[in-house]
């Protein structure tokens, strides 16, 4: 079952350039059952398209929080 999330950057440690939304990509990509990760610098936002039979909200919020990124409360 396919689910979308959408979580959007706040706090001092922001998503600046292309290459910090490439590593956003490659290290949600690494997690089971996600399909698809758009990370954006301009809006601030990651949205995400994962089988939510293999991957919940919190591992995915977890791996962007591991990254350095704090998070809009849900």
């Amino acid at each position: 079952m396919k689910k979308n999330l959408d979580f959007t950057v706040v706090g001092e440690t922001k998503i600046n350039c292309a290459g910090c939304e490439e590593r956003i990509g490659k290290a949600l990509k690494r997690l089971p059952g996600v399909e698809q990760v758009q990370a954006s610098a301009q809006t601030q936002q990651v949205k995400v398209t994962v089988d939510a039979t293999q991957t919940t909200p919190h591992q995915v919020r977890a791996k962007l929080e591991q990254l350095g990124y704090d998070l809009k409360p849900e």
